[in-house]
């Protein structure tokens, strides 16, 4: 069993990660958009049809950032922004935030896992998840438990 130390996600360590989450996912989409948009840009004939994938093309990556945006600095969304604290064991995982609510996760509800350059995420649905970024980790040797008795598992299930 090992215990994180208590943290809070910042707006803007939120907004950065689900960004990263984003490109991880859909780069290929919004690369081939840019890249077509640049061609017709280029191109010779530039007719509506055209003129209008390029706007697209060049505004959609655009908009995305927007409406993530919004979505971080909503006021609905102040719950991923409390103070949390996990106590991680191998066969569940203890959430406390703040100093009313508790929860316990069974690691066979996780479905997938997703490891960034400075987080973990293990995901319970396609849309929810319980992050840890890694400078929560007490030492080395907790990461290194947590990443090879729980991140591993989920990953290989």
């Amino acid at each position: 069993m090992i215990k994180t130390k208590k943290f809070q996600l910042t707006k803007k360590e939120y907004f950065s990660f689900i960004i990263r989450i984003l490109l991880k996912k859909r780069w290929y989409f919004l690369v081939f958009m840019l890249i077509l948009s640049i061609a017709i840009l280029f191109g010779d004939n530039k007719d509506y049809l055209n003129s209008s994938i390029m706007v697209f093309g060049f505004l959609f990556p655009l908009y995305m950032i927007f409406v993530y945006w919004r979505f971080v600095n909503s006021k609905e969304n102040k719950i991923f922004y409390t103070e949390r604290q996990h106590e991680i064991f191998p066969d569940k995982i203890i959430t406390r935030m703040g100093e009313i609510s508790e929860g316990t996760m069974d690691m066979r509800n996780f479905i997938k896992v997703l490891e960034l350059k400075d987080l973990y995420l293990l995901y319970v649905s396609k849309t929810q998840c319980i992050y840890f970024p890694k400078r929560v980790f007490e030492t080395s040797e907790d990461e290194n438990w947590f990443r090879n008795e729980v991140f591993l598992k989920i990953k290989n299930k």
